[in-house]
């Protein structure tokens, strides 16, 4: 059985045929303007993946930023680092222990009316 996936178009052929043969023929009568061809094109290529870069990361980046700028203005920084004595060290270490117990949250479970009809005629 053949695999309809791999094969490609007959006019896709066709596409990268004349191509391959605009370039050799270039290639053959101009090789100085085929080479400033191929520069010019790369670096218009360069210039849109530079941009479609820095404006498809520059959102998710600023997002980013934005968050961990509310969290060290909720929390405090973890930037400052003075220099620590040893009873300084013991005083971080209760108070990270503490901070990892975790408070029971008081959840319940709501039962929904999902069995019975709406009256439609009641609204």
């Amino acid at each position: 059985m053949q695999q309809n996936s791999r094969r490609l178009h007959p006019i896709i052929w066709f596409v990268i045929v004349l191509a391959v043969v605009g370039i050799l023929y270039q290639l053959i009568s101009s090789p100085g303007q085929l080479i400033s061809t191929l520069l010019i094109g790369a670096a218009v290529i360069a210039v849109f993946y530079f941009i479609f870069n820095r404006t498809s990361s520059s959102g998710i980046n600023g997002k980013y930023k934005k968050a961990v700028k509310q969290s060290q203005k909720r929390y405090g920084s973890n930037n400052k680092s003075p220099k620590a004595s040893p009873l300084s060290s013991n005083k971080k270490t209760k108070n990270a222990s503490q901070k990892k117990r975790v408070k029971e949250h008081n959840l319940t479970v709501i039962e929904g009316k999902k069995n019975k009809k709406k009256n439609r005629a009641s609204f």
